[in-house]
Formats: structure tokens, C-alpha cells, sequence
């Protein structure tokens, strides 16, 4: 999975800067989960251990106790990386941190505050906010809007709904597929949340699943449309 984090990391497309005030670090990389130090641009593979105000730490006669960093304050703190004692690392250093979750992969700069040998961590300042590297072509943003659908060619229709959306594709749900699969080109009509309609928009189907008795398909618009683009450009640029 560490390579996996180095991988997706070059290939990201998009990038969303999240808060911590609505998505604490801590609810989206858990102890054990591998990350990636980054420090004058080599990158060190370790393991996320935790975030607290105090680490546990063995005193000169073998006795562990707690060694306070600083009073009402979360840190982020991790595994010492092989290859530390040669890396030169120094307290105060400014560091990159990049985890995966949840298919994106996610990244905050840092310092490091300071080195612990028993138990072998590294102590980091908790980050301000976050950013999300997409790993989609583009980002999808749910929404929940009828839709008319129509095989391209026909005049017979089905009703359905899009449940997600960007600038290339979305995702719909129907009740029945009567036919439709995978390359399946289809005509899309619907309503944005923001008023704007969208009429007989082109698209192909690139995937098909069922859950609970619905159908989902992925689809792939033919060609961008205005009313779509703009309206995902407007949705992200709250989140940036």
C-alpha cells in the first residue's frame, strides 16, 4: 500500500484543500496506516501512530512515563522511517506528510517538533487543513436530480436519476435497465441544483452494477456541456 500512496501521488489530477474543522486528520488515516514523509524532496515510507498532547516515553531506569509537548495542543505523530539516521532530520524541519483514504490521496505540510528513540517516533505539529489530491479524471459531486433517459435515436424514454456528477461523466440510477449496457449511448435530460436545465446531453455507458435491486450506471459524456462544467467549477471553488 506505501507504494501504492507514491504511485497515486504522481498521478493525481485535482487537488480540493479540506479543513480540519470538518475532517479531522484522525478520521481519514488510523494507527497503523502507512504514509509518507517527505523531506528535501526524498520520501521516507513509515506508519501513522497517533495524534495527542503527550507520547509515552522510557526514562534511564526502564520506567515509562508521559513526556508532555505542549499543554491543550494535538500533534501528529508516526513512526521513525528507516533510513531516518542518515536522512538528517532536524527539529523545526519542515516536512510533507501523504497518506491514502478512501481512493485520494492526502497531503499536509508540518515541522517536526521532536524525536523520540523509546518508543521510536517522530512528534509533528498538527496540520491547519488538508489537501486532497482526486484520482479521478475529474471530481464528482453528489447530487440527487431527475432525469429523463433515452437510448440516442429513440423517442422512447425512461425516468432515472443522477446521483453524482463532473465535468466528464456521472453517475445515474435507475429502477430497470431494459436493455441498457455496457457502450450503450444514451441522452440525458435533467435539472442542475442550480436551476440550470440540461437537455439531451450525449453520453456512453462505461460501467453497470446493481444494488438493492436498483441499478447504477457510469457514464461518460461525449462532449463537455456548459451548464455542467460551470456548475462543478462553482461547487469546487467552495471547497478550494
Amino acid at each position: 500500500m506505501v507504494a501504492d500512496v507514491n504511485e497515486t501521488a504522481k498521478t493525481a489530477t485535482h487537488a480540493v484543500t479540506l479543513y480540519t474543522a470538518s475532517n479531522p486528520v484522525e478520521k481519514l488515516c488510523f494507527i497503523d496506516d502507512p504514509i509518507i514523509i517527505e523531506w528535501k524532496e526524498k520520501r521516507y515510507p513509515t506508519l501513522m501512530r497517533g495524534v495527542r498532547a503527550e507520547v509515552i516515553a522510557t526514562n534511564t531506569l526502564g520506567g515509562k512515563g508521559r513526556i508532555s509537548i505542549l499543554p491543550d495542543m494535538s500533534f501528529f505523530i508516526t513512526d521513525i522511517p528507516r533510513g531516518y539516521a542518515s536522512s538528517g532530520f532536524v527539529n523545526n524541519a519542515s516536512l510533507t506528510i501523504r497518506f491514502l483514504s478512501g481512493g485520494a490521496v492526502y497531503a499536509f505540510k508540518t515541522v517536526l517538533v521532536r524525536v523520540h528513540h523509546q518508543p521510536p517516533v517522530l512528534v509533528m505539529e498538527y496540520p491547519e487543513k488538508l489537501q486532497r489530491y482526486n484520482l479521478r479524471s475529474s471530481e464528482r459531486i453528489s447530487i440527487i436530480s431527475h432525469a429523463r433517459i433515452s437510448r440516442d435515436g429513440s423517442s422512447e424514454h425512461q425516468m432515472g436519476a443522477v446521483l453524482d456528477i463532473s465535468d466528464s461523466g456521472a453517475r445515474i440510477g435507475l429502477d430497470a435497465v431494459d436493455g441498457i449496457g455496457l457502450g450503450t449511448m444514451l441522452r440525458l435530460s435533467f435539472t442542475l441544483p442550480n436551476g440550470m436545465a440540461v437537455s439531451q446531453l450525449g453520453a456512453v455507458v462505461r460501467n453497470v452494477s446493481e444494488e438493492s435491486g436498483k441499478y447504477l450506471l457510469g457514464v461518460g459524456f461525449l462532449k463537455p456541456d456548459p451548464a455542467v462544467s460551470g456548475f462543478c467549477r462553482s461547487c469546487l471553488d467552495c471547497l478550494e
